[in-house]
């Protein structure tokens, strides 16, 4: 199954020094435009990004291969420099650092020594290279809600995942080592393509009309060419088997391109798209509520009225449970906390029992 994936096409801080050093990394051949922590927190006033902290030291073989193979791909690389503010930082600097309201310094005077900053953030495990992707940060609390480690050199399949995994806010609502698997399930199983087409997406132009409805629920999915983690949302967890056949008896499959240029007609309402190149389509806005985000997927009853918007990128069980929850009308009932508070009970209980037959055998 093809993918255009990326190789195709915080607030009181302080970083002194470091320039040397990010220019020897560059001259390893990288084509990512590193920068300092202060110069990355520092841009975070203004536009909040994603940051990739890239620790090395100047001993580090693994570290110079890296900017000379992963960090040299020009694909690569203008995704970061576009989408991340990333930072390089020599876990051996003898500079003093403030970062997140803390003073950190050289843990001693010899070339080898840690800094204090290095030791914190690695959580004590001094491995080189190592990559924090970091996101969402919370100016409250000054703190960034992820915090993923991944240790060792990353070549451009590994890191890949990772860099969507961060950006795209996946990290919200699925563990790393999910998506990991369904990313490589959308990368190399080449049966999705035909279950995709079996799933029976049809173009959202002439279809909310009113007038193909056949008694059913709709889920409109809004996607675009960039949103790499629409396309594994789509080719995974609506494929998956815990899914398709529910999928296509209770629901009524509609896409639609948020950055499109057509006219959509829904309920009889004309929308026209917004003609400035590359502007969000305003029925984007009208479905969504406003509350617009990637991936997303809206939830519409046999009327075409909006049932529920759900912005967040959702793995096979938790569609599967939205799916149920509206498809069975569970909704009408009870609100979607209480009905997932009792999935979560069951799903506790199954695994106490399947725990205690284990101990028996």
């Amino acid at each position: 199954m093809k993918f255009r994936f990326i190789t195709s096409f915080v607030l009181v801080f302080l970083l002194i020094g470091s320039v040397n050093s990010l220019q020897a990394q560059n001259d390893e051949g990288s084509k990512v435009k590193w920068m300092s922590l202060h110069e990355a927190m520092q841009k975070m006033q203004t536009q909040q990004r994603p940051i990739i902290l890239d620790f090395y030291t100047e001993w580090c073989g693994w570290c110079k291969h890296m900017m000379k193979t992963t960090y040299a791909n020009e694909g690569l690389a203008g995704y970061i420099n576009q989408n991340f503010y990333p930072v390089s930082f020599d876990a051996e600097s003898k500079d003093t650092v403030e970062f997140l309201g803390q003073i950190y310094k050289p843990t001693g005077h010899e070339k080898k020594a840690p800094h204090e900053l290095a030791v914190k953030l690695l959580n004590g495990s001094l491995m080189y290279p190592t990559t924090l992707f970091m996101n969402g940060y919370d100016k409250d609390n000054n703190k960034f809600n992820l915090n993923l480690l991944v240790p060792g050199y990353l070549e451009i399949s590994k890191i890949e995942p990772i860099l969507i995994f961060t950006l795209e806010n996946v990290y919200k609502t699925c563990a790393y080592s999910d998506f990991e698997k369904l990313y490589d399930k959308a990368m190399k199983d080449s049966t999705l393509i035909d279950l995709v087409k079996i799933t029976n997406w049809k173009p959202i132009n002439n279809y909310l009309d009113g007038n193909h409805q056949a008694n059913k629920k709709t889920i409109v999915m809004l996607e675009a060419e960039f949103c790499n983690s629409c396309k594994i949302m789509k080719s995974t967890s609506f494929t998956d088997s815990l899914n398709l056949e529910y999928l296509r008896t209770k629901f009524n499959c509609v896409n639609f391109n948020f950055l499109s240029t057509d006219t959509v007609n829904f309920k009889g309402q004309l929308i026209a798209p917004d003609p400035r190149p590359g502007s969000l389509h305003p029925f984007a806005q009208t479905i969504t509520r406003g509350n617009f985000g990637f991936p997303e997927i809206v939830i519409l009853d046999e009327k075409l009225d909006i049932l529920d918007v759900i912005p967040a990128y959702l793995n096979p069980e938790v569609l599967n449970n939205i799916l149920r929850f509206y498809g069975e009308n569970i909704y009408q009932k009870k609100i979607w906390k209480e009905y997932f508070n009792e999935l979560q009970a069951k799903k506790n209980i199954e695994g106490a029992q399947e725990k205690k037959s284990n101990e028996k055998k």
